[in-house]
C-alpha cells in the first residue's frame, strides 16, 4: 500500500469534525446565550459619559525664522515635523497627561469619589456627602446607614456604631465624612483611601483619539451624574494645569528674556550716560577723527611758527642794518611782506612820485632850491616811516609767534592726554555697542519666544462637554446578545475541532494518518492494493484492530493485485483454531515453506495479541492493519502502532474495510 501523508489540514476533515461535533456547537451557543440573558437581566448597570477636546499640534516651524523665511523654510520645517512625527507625539503626550494620576487625583477630590455609594448605587457620592477627610492608606470600609424613628440615622460598620443626624459629621477609624441634609431612608457607603480611589478612576477613565486632532474622554460609572461629571472635571483640571504649572519651555524663555531685557536696558542707559558725560567733559567725540585733526593742526601750527620765525629774523636783521647805517630806510620796502602790503605800496608810490618831481626840478634848479629842499624833506619823512612800520611789524610777528607757541604747548598737552582719553572713549563706546547689540538680540529672541509660546503645545481647548447619559451603556441588550451568540459559536467550534482531533474515535484516512503516522486508505474492490517495498516484501501480515473484523476481502484484493502483476500469491488463514499449522509444524516454518513456493504470502491473523500472531511477527514481515470503515478507536490504533514500534515490526499502513464485523470463512 502506498499513500502520502498530507502536510496541510484538509478543510473537508475540519467540516466533518464540526458536523460530528454539532452537539458541542449547539450546547455552547445555548449556554452563552443564557449567560448573556442573565447579564442583561441581572448584570450591574453602567452609564458612560463622553467629552471631547481639540488638540491642535504646534507648527513644526514655530521659530521666527521659519515664520518669516518664506515658502522654502516653511517647507523644510513642515518636512522636519512630518519626519519626527511632532503631531502624533503631541497628541499622545496630551493623552498620557489626561490619564495621569495627578488629573485623576483632582477629579477624586472634586467629586468626593473616595466615597462609593452602595444600595442604592445609582446616585453620585455628592448626593450623600458634602465633604470628606480620609487621609492615609486603609482597606475599604463599608458603612450602613438606617433612619430611626426620630429622624436620626444609625451608622454601623467596622469600628463604627453611632447615631447621627442628617448634615452631621460621621467619625470613622479612617477619617470623617460630612453628610448631606437630605438623605434616603437607608443606604450604604464604601470608603476608599485616596490611592484606591485614584486607581478606580483611572481604571474607568478612557482617553483615545476620536479622529484628526480631537481627543475623546469617556468614563463609565454606575450613576449617570458621575459618568458625565468625571470627564468634564478631568478636562477642566487638565486645561487649568496646562495654563499654569505645565507651561512649556518657551513660556519660561519669555519670562527669562523679558527680565534680561529690562536689566540690559538699564545697563545700556547707564553706559550711554557715562559716554555722554565723558564727551562733554573732554570734547572727544571720535578719537580717530579728533586725533587726526589735532595732529594736522599741530603740523600746520609748527609750519606757521617756522614761517613766522624766519620772517621775523629777516626783518630784525634788516632793521639792525638800517640802524647801523649799512642799509637805507628805503631798502626796508624790499622786504617781501612789505611788498605784499597795500599801505607800504602806497607809501612807495608817493616816494616815487616825489623823487620824480625832485628829479624834474633838479633839471632846472639847484639842490638848495626851496622847492627841491621841500621835496627832499618830504621824501625823507616818508622813508622815515618805513622803520617804525618795520618795527611794528616785527612786534606783530613776535606776538604771533608767542601765540603759536602757546597753541602748540596747549595742543602738546592735549596730545599727551589723548591716548588715555582715547582708551577710555573706546571702552565706553565699545560698552555701549556691546550692550546695544545684546539689547537688540534679546528683543529678537523675546519676539521669537513669544511667537513660539503662542503655538507651544498647540491650541488645546474643550470641544464638547459631557452630558448626563439617558441610556445604560452596559449591558446593551443587542450587543450583549450578539456577543453571547458569537462567543458560543466560537467556543462550540473550538470544542468540536478539539473533539475531532483529540476525541475517542477517528474517522477517515486523513485523521488516522495524523494520529498514527502511517499511510491509511479506504478499501475499494475496484482499486488495486499495492504494497510499498515490493519486490523485497515476501510476506504481509493482516491483523484486524477489532476482534472478529473480517480481513478476507483485503487479503483477496492483495492476492489479485499480485496475480495481475504476474506474481504467484497465496493466502494463509490463521484466524481460527481449525486453520492452525499442522501438528509438528510451527507457524514460522509454515510461512517459510509458503515463501519458498510463492512470491507473496498473505497471512490472515486473528488479532495483535494472539499466539499465532506472536509466532508470525518478524522484522521482515510488514503488518497491514485492518480497521472498520465508519470509525476507529484512537486508543486501540495507538496501542497497536506503539506495540509494533516497540517490537521493531514495520507497519505498512491501515486499510478501512467496508466488510461486516463477523469473520467470513473462505470456502
Amino acid at each position: 500500500m502506498s499513500t502520502a501523508s498530507p502536510d496541510t489540514i484538509d478543510l473537508a476533515d475540519v467540516a466533518r469534525s464540526v458536523r460530528r461535533g454539532w452537539r458541542y456547537v449547539v450546547g455552547s451557543v445555548v449556554a452563552c446565550l443564557v449567560l448573556a440573558l442573565l447579564v442583561i437581566a441581572f448584570g450591574p448597570r453602567r452609564f458612560e459619559g463622553k467629552a471631547s477636546a481639540i488638540v491642535r499640534s504646534s507648527d513644526a516651524g514655530g521659530s521666527l525664522l521659519s515664520k518669516l523665511g518664506g515658502d522654502a523654510l516653511g517647507g523644510i520645517a513642515g518636512a522636519a515635523g512630518s519626519l519626527f512625527g511632532s503631531g502624533g507625539t503631541q497628541l499622545e503626550t496630551e493623552m498620557q497627561i489626561l490619564q495621569s494620576n495627578s488629573v485623576a487625583g483632582a477629579v477624586v477630590d472634586s467629586l468626593l469619589l473616595q466615597v462609593q455609594p452602595k444600595d442604592p448605587s445609582s446616585l453620585p457620592a455628592t448626593h450623600f456627602v458634602r465633604a470628606t477627610r480620609l487621609p492615609g492608606s486603609f482597606a475599604p470600609l463599608r458603612l450602613e446607614f438606617k433612619r430611626a424613628g426620630d429622624g436620626r440615622y444609625a451608622v454601623s460598620g467596622p469600628g463604627v456604631n453611632a447615631t447621627v443626624s442628617a448634615g452631621a459629621i460621621v467619625g470613622t477609624p479612617v477619617g470623617t465624612i460630612t453628610l448631606r441634609d437630605s438623605l434616603p431612608p437607608q443606604f450604604s457607603l464604601v470608603l476608599l483611601d485616596h490611592d484606591d480611589a485614584v486607581a478606580n478612576v483611572g481604571k474607568h477613565l478612557g482617553v483615545k483619539k476620536a479622529g484628526g486632532e480631537v481627543l475623546s474622554v469617556t468614563y463609565a460609572a454606575r450613576d449617570s451624574i458621575t459618568a458625565a461629571a468625571v470627564p468634564n472635571v478631568a478636562l477642566t483640571t487638565y486645561l487649568a494645569r496646562k495654563k499654569t504649572s505645565d507651561r512649556g519651555v518657551n513660556a519660561h524663555r519669555v519670562e527669562f528674556l523679558a527680565a534680561q531685557l529690562d536689566t540690559t536696558g538699564l545697563q545700556l542707559a547707564s553706559a550711554e550716560q557715562a559716554l555722554k558725560l565723558f564727551q562733554e567733559r573732554t570734547g572727544l567725540l571720535d578719537p580717530a577723527v579728533m586725533g587726526k585733526l589735532e595732529l594736522e593742526q599741530a603740523s600746520d601750527l609748527r609750519k606757521n611758527l617756522g614761517e613766522v620765525e624766519v620772517e621775523q629774523g629777516a626783518l630784525d636783521q634788516m632793521l639792525a642794518q638800517v640802524a647801523a647805517g649799512r642799509m637805507s630806510q628805503r631798502q626796508l620796502a624790499a622786504f617781501p611782506s612789505f611788498l605784499k602790503s597795500a599801505g607800504i605800496n602806497d607809501l612807495l608810490s608817493k616816494i616815487s612820485e616825489l623823487e620824480t618831481q625832485r628829479t624834474k626840478l633838479l633839471e632846472t634848479r639847484l639842490e638848495t632850491d626851496q622847492d627841491v629842499v621841500a621835496l627832499t624833506r618830504s621824501i625823507a619823512n616818508l622813508e622815515s616811516q618805513l622803520v617804525p612800520l618795520g618795527k611794528a611789524y616785527s612786534g606783530a610777528l613776535q606776538k604771533q609767534r608767542s601765540e603759536i607757541e602757546g597753541q602748540l604747548g596747549t595742543m602738546a598737552a592735549q596730545l599727551d592726554q589723548f591716548p588715555g582719553q582715547a582708551q577710555v572713549s573706546d571702552r565706553l563706546v565699545r560698552e555701549v555697542k556691546r550692550l546695544g547689540l545684546t539689547y537688540a538680540a534679546l528683543q529678537t529672541q523675546l519676539v521669537e519666544a513669544r511667537l513660539s509660546a503662542i503655538a507651544e503645545g498647540g491650541d488645546i481647548r474643550a470641544l464638547d462637554a459631557a452630558t448626563v447619559p439617558k441610556r445604560v451603556a452596559f449591558p446593551n441588550p443587542v450587543l450583549t446578545t450578539a456577543a453571547g451568540l458569537g462567543a458560543g459559536l466560537m467556543i462550540g467550534l473550538v470544542l468540536a475541532l478539539i473533539a475531532g482531533t483529540h476525541g475517542r474515535y477517528l474517522e477517515g484516512p486523513a485523521a488516522i494518518e495524523r494520529a498514527a503516522g502511517v499511510p491509511a486508505l479506504r478499501f475499494n474492490p475496484a482499486t488495486p492494493l499495492l504494497m510499498s517495498g515490493r519486490p523485497t516484501v515476501r510476506t504481509v501480515l493482516l491483523i484486524p484492530l477489532e476482534a472478529g473484523l473480517a480481513t478476507h476481502r483485503v487479503a483477496e484484493r492483495l492476492a489479485d493485485t499480485a496475480l495481475a502483476r504476474g506474481e504467484s500469491a497465496t493466502i494463509l488463514d490463521l484466524t481460527s483454531p481449525a486453520a492452525a499449522a499442522p501438528a509438528g509444524a510451527s507457524v514460522g516454518g509454515l510461512i517459510a515453506r509458503l515463501e519458498a513456493e510463492h512470491a507473496l504470502v498473505i497471512v490472515r491473523l486473528p488479532g495483535l495479541f494472539a499466539d499465532s500472531t506472536a509466532a508470525a511477527l518478524s522484522e521482515s514481515r510488514p503488518v497491514l492493519l485492518v480497521a472498520p470503515s465508519r470509525r476507529v478507536s484512537r486508543r486501540e490504533l495507538t496501542a497497536a502502532t506503539d506495540t509494533l514500534r516497540r517490537l521493531d515490526v514495520p507497519c505498512a499502513g491501515v486499510v478501512l474495510s467496508d466488510a461486516g464485523t463477523r469473520e467470513l470463512t473462505a470456502g
